[in-house]
């Protein structure tokens, strides 16, 4: 194939063949990297072309009426978990499903049988916009990683130190509590602790269980940080012992039985394991099933404050994602970002990106997943990198970072599944919008209203200081950036401070705690939807949650200095905190 051909069929499978960088230089597609996407990209074309079908696999209900190919006998719609009946009309050479007018927002199975066979459909009914609720419009929400959080008689990571530093944010006038992901990780072999490449989206950390309610065992030293490892080896010991009773027989049966995946999910966990007999499976069932519990209590405590949970972008590619439904990524390809001013030579996350044609035929069936099990639990969900919606960076086997290819995706299409798929699950979504944004991501994240994000941070060099978005989450920074202590220890920032310094009337002292009170108070009194500090940046701490692009010894562990409610109680936290809440008005 020429270079030419080559182009052409690329362009046709949805690779974009150039780019402009953020200094805005032309960059054209390597030939030898973009001949081995096309060759990824033909056979999920191939595959799913293979798939003999009567009817589309994803129907947004907007459109009308569902046609299928084939003359239909009987059609029936999932509702609630129960099937409802549906009308169908010939048309042509086929038939014509009616839909009901009534259906309510949500991805719904629709199943028919013709006189080619049966088929499904996934119909997507979408709100016009992305949901979002109400009653967080002008409220506020504090940041903490669930690991950092600790008291005297809970010195271990846990959901129930989540679920208390809730209540404390509630009582102090703010709504919402932030966390990083509480998905689950590997902690043995393979080792990474990273909440951006978890073993699955779909399930939870065990490690996060409340130690009260498993076997008891020894207690571990604390330090300043999380030792993972030693956590995750504890833990195992006490759920294998914990499976042994008979105790949760009924509970556990009931719940798999509701949740199909998490059965599948402890035999891939066991089967990675030396000893993974049927009890280590048990385990992990029982693991899944405490999980659910102890984030229900959060969730459904009406004393605290609502959950704010982020959604990565991708698994780790020996995590249970692939190894369930190996044919929905590509084998040869990993997801990364091309260069730009911090990463010369771009990136590479490791994770296998999804199969365009494979997800479409599926009705993007683990997207659908994603937002209704992590919604289940969450008031609000930060789609992380929501630019994927759009298009993500390909780096082909064996290539550098710096020479993938963008690929993308059917952008309408996920929208309004993940639209149809929050609005059932009453879920807020915010779209990790940071950074060089397509332009076609910016025009439909504003034709669907999608909140994004806006970081002080990012806008300390912009004179005049800039308007804060309505349609935003606004804070100061993300977990990924230095701490704002850090910051204005170590850079210049007069030129900011007088800029805010005008603004509010006062001067601004080059410290940390004059700096952050006035970017609380500006935030606190911006149009923003929502306003989230990191409780790290309440209390000057300068250490960093994450160094991307790095691996360094405490990154992702560090503990909280002191126990949870004892740095709440502290009198310059409370005051701003009351100052985010805008209970000192």
């Amino acid at each position: 194939m020429t270079d030419e051909a080559l182009y052409t069929r690329a362009a046709e499978l949805g690779v974009q063949c150039d780019y402009h960088d953020v200094a805005g230089q032309h960059h054209r597609a390597d030939p030898a990297a973009l001949a081995e996407v096309v060759a990824l990209l033909e056979a999920d074309r191939a595959a799913a072309d293979a798939v003999p079908r009567v009817g589309p696999p994803l129907h947004l209900s907007a459109r009308g009426p569902l046609p299928i190919d084939a003359v239909v006998g009987a059609a029936s719609v999932l509702v609630g978990g129960q099937p409802i009946e549906l009308a169908s009309r010939r048309s042509g050479d086929g038939s014509t499903i009616d839909l009901p007018a009534d259906l309510p927002l949500g991805c719904h199975v629709l199943e028919y049988e013709t006189d080619a066979g049966p088929g499904e459909t996934v119909v997507v009914v979408a709100p016009p916009t992305m949901p979002r609720a109400e009653r967080f419009a002008g409220r506020s929400g504090m940041f903490a990683p669930t690991y950092a959080l600790w008291e005297r008689d809970r010195p271990l990571p846990s959901f129930a130190n989540l679920h208390h530093l809730a209540r404390d944010l509630e009582r102090h006038g703010v709504h919402v509590v932030a966390t990083l992901p509480l998905s689950a990780t590997f902690l043995d072999d393979p080792y990474d602790p990273s909440p951006y490449s978890p073993v699955s989206r779909l399930h939870w950390n065990e490690v996060y269980l409340d130690d009260a309610g498993l076997p008891p065992a020894p207690m571990p030293p604390q330090g300043s940080y999380v030792d993972w490892r030693a956590l995750a080896a504890r833990r195992r010991a006490q759920l294998v012992e914990a499976a042994r009773s008979p105790e949760f027989d009924a509970q556990l049966t009931a719940f798999v039985s509701a949740h199909p995946d998490v059965g599948a999910y402890a035999r891939f966990r066991a089967q990675r394991e030396a000893d993974g007999d049927e009890l280590v499976a048990r385990s992990h069932v029982l693991a899944q099933y405490l999980a659910d519990q102890q984030l229900r209590a959060i969730a459904d405590d009406p004393d605290a404050a609502a959950l704010a949970l982020d959604l990565p972008i991708g698994s780790s590619p020996q995590g249970y994602e692939v190894w369930a439904d190996p044919t929905m990524f590509a084998h040869g390809a990993t997801v990364g970002a091309p260069p730009d001013s911090f990463f010369a030579e771009g990136q590479n996350w490791g994770f296998p990106p999804p199969l365009p044609a494979a997800m479409h035929a599926s009705g993007h069936r683990l997207w659908r997943q994603l937002i209704e099990r992590v919604g289940r639990y969450c008031d609000v969900l930060r789609v992380d990198h929501a630019m994927a919606i759009e298009r993500l960076w390909w780096v082909p086997e064996g290539f550098s970072a710096d020479r993938g290819v963008y690929v993308h995706y059917p952008r309408e299409e996920l929208l309004a599944v993940i639209a149809a798929s929050a609005a059932a699950s009453g879920v807020t979504i915010v779209g990790e919008d940071l950074g060089t944004v397509p332009e076609e991501v910016s025009e439909a994240f504003e034709r669907w209203n999608v909140l994004g994000m806006y970081e002080e941070q990012f806008h300390l060099d912009d004179d005049p200081l800039p308007h804060i978005p309505a349609r935003s989450v606004a804070g100061i920074r993300t977990h990924d950036m230095e701490p704002i202590a850090e910051l204005v220890a170590t850079e210049d920032t007069s030129g900011y401070r007088e800029r805010l310094g005008a603004a509010h009337g006062t001067a601004i002292e080059p410290t940390w705690n004059d700096v952050v009170d006035q970017m609380l108070i500006r935030l606190a009194a911006s149009d923003a939807y929502l306003v989230i500090a990191d409780l790290d940046d309440l209390i000057g701490e300068r250490r960093p949650h994450n160094l991307p692009g790095r691996v360094v010894d405490g990154l992702w562990a560090r503990r909280l200095d002191a126990p949870t409610s004892e740095v709440l109680a502290d009198p310059d936290v409370c005051r701003r905190l009351s100052i985010l809440g805008r209970t000192n008005e």
